[in-house]
């Protein structure tokens, strides 16, 4: 059962990147685009864990970095995505002691992940003297990526947890069926 999660989290993963970087540059607004990358591996961390979202973060980024039409240096959305999964795994197991993540929970950890692998991928740019990266415009294009991934993420999310949800181990559904 876990190579069917793991099958469908790389899937997923597939989707999400095909998607960004095929469809999404068309309807970008001051060069910013909902990163539906990022919000699958929220999705994933918020159904699965701390780890699961750091793996998950890791693959995705990595994606992006190899993934035409890359022009950066790889490694740079491979550690932005990895720490902004992490971070919101790290929110999912806070929550699941005190009751699930409602959708407000939900929205307040899609922008805090935004700004996560926002500012580290532009810190890894500057620290890397990649001239694409512009702090006067950081906080116009922060706010912009953080409202498209919140409406992506309102189809997204649901879709990849639920999905994420009726896949469990046999012990797990036989304890259900009991």
């Amino acid at each position: 059962m876990i190579a069917l999660r793991i099958g469908l989290a790389a899937l997923f993963l597939m989707i999400a990147v095909t998607l960004q970087t095929s469809v999404l540059p068309n309807i970008a607004v001051a060069g910013v685009t909902c990163d539906l990358t990022l919000i699958v591996v929220i999705a994933l961390a918020l159904s699965r864990g701390a780890e699961w979202g750091a793996i998950a973060g890791f693959v995705g980024g990595l994606l992006m970095d190899v993934v035409p039409p890359a022009d950066h240096t790889a490694g740079r959305w491979a550690l932005s995505m990895a720490v902004a999964g992490y971070v919101a795994g790290l929110i999912r197991r806070e929550r699941t002691s005190s009751g699930p993540v409602g959708p407000l929970g939900v929205a307040v950890t899609v922008v805090l992940g935004t700004a996560i692998s926002f500012f580290l991928y532009s810190a890894t740019g500057s620290l890397l003297h990649d001239p694409s990266v512009d702090w006067g415009q950081f906080g116009v294009r922060l706010g912009i990526a953080a409202g498209y991934d919140v409406v992506g993420a309102i189809v997204v999310i649901p879709l990849v947890m639920w999905i994420m949800g009726r896949v469990k181990p046999a012990r797990e559904r036989r304890r259900v069926v009991s």
